[in-house]
């Protein structure tokens, strides 16, 4: 209970003003007081002494607005439903014993050697095995660790591997003339489609060697087949980034030639087949002429006219196997030339072939 004593020279008319001990001032109306005192025993403000004076109440016949507190009380928070605590069981009896006893000889559950097993690879080397191509779950097994241990550090370089490879795409791939007009992806797109294939089922990559330039993966599958083109991509500031091929199945899909086909040899066997009748008339013609009359040099020499082989089916095979060419001609002997001395002195020179 505290102690208000009335201030009279800094009262109204309609307040009182009251203080404590400690200082703090209150104010009530006077209005508040009418039902409790009645009009002659309500204090005068003027003859209140200036000093101040403790307020001693009456004893009217109590009223609702007696009991009423001068000061509203504070609101005081609801207290939280505490949690049903455990029974307590005194040390002396025999289940505190018994409990006490079972909890020495449990042992404590071992960590997971997965999460306490430290890092054998610093964050800076983890980051560099992923630049280069190794996963978070290649690195974590050789490290024997969790692999959400090492997705923190594999997590940035691998939003980075893929930020490379999309900007590959927009790049140009040097050819022999200079780099092309259009950008990868629109000579790739022209390239697999005129394939059969699909460029939107294909995956796409970038790894970068400590130390070198960012080299640009695009695999598919074509059939049971796996395939890799892979370019290396030039940037500078201020330049377009271009590629180049480093494997062939890259320069095949960037060469501007791709859409020709190549037309494949068959190698045909030496035994495929009969030699044509007309391979083997030289040989015939040429013991004719040998055992023929020797010809005169001073006779005219009258063309021959070649014989027309007979007609024979050519079949399409025959045609890419064998080139057409001229029938072969009938032999002839050749008339024998006298040497210049042997004119020059008039010498008939014998025209005859020795015998063999």
């Amino acid at each position: 209970m505290r102690e208000l004593h009335l201030m009279a020279d800094e009262s109204t008319a309609k307040f009182f003003v009251l203080r404590d001990a400690d200082g703090v001032s209150f104010q009530i109306a006077r209005s508040e007081f009418d039902s409790v005192y009645s009009a002659d025993s309500a204090p005068d403000v003027a003859d209140t002494p200036a000093s101040g004076s403790t307020i001693h109440p009456l004893h009217p016949a109590p009223t609702e607005a007696e009991d009423a507190p001068a000061e509203a009380p504070e609101p005081q928070e609801a207290p939280e439903p505490s949690e049903p605590s455990e029974p307590s069981v005194p040390d002396d009896t025999p289940e505190y014993s018994a409990l006490s006893q079972m909890a020495k000889q449990r042992p404590l559950p071992e960590p997971d050697p997965l999460l306490s097993t430290p890092l054998s690879l610093p964050p800076k080397e983890i980051q560099a095995r992923i630049r280069a191509g190794a996963t978070a779950a290649e690195l974590a097994q050789e490290m024997g660790v969790a692999e959400s241990r090492v997705d923190p550090y594999a997590h940035p370089v691998m939003l980075e591997r893929a930020q490379i490879a999309e900007a590959a795409k927009q790049s140009h791939p040097v050819r022999d003339d200079g780099p092309a007009k259009l950008s990868l992806f629109e000579i790739l797109a022209t390239a697999f489609a005129a394939r059969g294939h699909s460029l939107s089922e294909a995956e796409w990559d970038a790894t970068r060697q400590p130390g070198d330039a960012w080299v640009v993966h695009l695999r598919w599958r074509a059939g049971l087949t796996e395939n890799e083109a892979q370019w290396t991509l030039q940037r500078s500031m201020g330049a377009t980034a271009s590629t180049e091929a480093r494997n062939g199945v890259a320069a095949d899909l960037t060469d501007p030639n791709f859409v020709q086909p190549v037309r494949s040899l068959t190698a045909v066997s030496a035994g495929d087949g009969e030699a044509p009748e007309e391979l083997n008339a030289p040989e015939a013609n040429e013991a004719d002429g040998e055992t023929g009359a020797p010809a005169d040099p001073t006779a005219p020499t009258t063309p021959t006219t070649p014989t027309t082989p007979t007609e024979s089916t050519v079949t399409e095979g025959d045609f890419l196997q064998h080139p057409e060419s001229q029938a072969p001609q009938k032999r002839r002997r050749k008339a024998v030339t006298p040497h210049w001395e042997d004119v020059l002195l008039g010498v008939r020179t014998n025209t005859k072939r020795p015998k063999k």
